[in-house]
């Protein structure tokens, strides 16, 4: 179930049609936390934050992309580049204090996902891909 709506979404996302896109999504997301499956939930997360980033959605680009890029790069995959480059280029258009100031509003609903750790590990986890680029 959580493939098949990772894969409308990612097909939504590709011919641009991105509130159907972010629809399927977070179906796909909420299938696969339900099945544990942390690869395809960073994915997920990854295609939904490129969808919101597409509709202007700041709040939720931030909150999709920083769990997204968590926890890709947790499991070892390189994948957590692209949520991570996303967030880079956020932060350069919005600033870093107004990107910290979303980032901090977002900090009660990143939390209970990946834990206060892995909320405190999103500035480092950017500073590695900014040094990498």
């Amino acid at each position: 179930k959580a493939l098949c709506f990772s894969s409308l979404g990612i097909a939504h996302v590709v011919v641009e049609q991105y509130q159907k896109a972010i629809a399927f999504l977070e179906q796909g997301w909420q299938a696969a936390q339900f099945s544990g499956d942390l690869y395809l939930q960073g994915v997920n997360l990854a295609y939904l934050a490129q969808a919101c980033y597409s509709q202007q959605d700041w709040q939720k680009v931030i909150y999709t992309a920083s769990l997204g890029a968590y926890l890709l790069e947790q499991i070892g995959s390189e994948d957590w580049r692209k949520p991570a480059g996303l967030l880079s280029i956020l932060q350069g258009q919005m600033g870093q204090e107004g990107f910290q100031t979303l980032l901090a509003q977002q900090r009660s609903k990143i939390i209970p996902v990946i834990g206060v750790d892995g909320y405190d590990y999103i500035p480092e986890l950017l500073a590695k891909y900014l040094d990498s680029i």
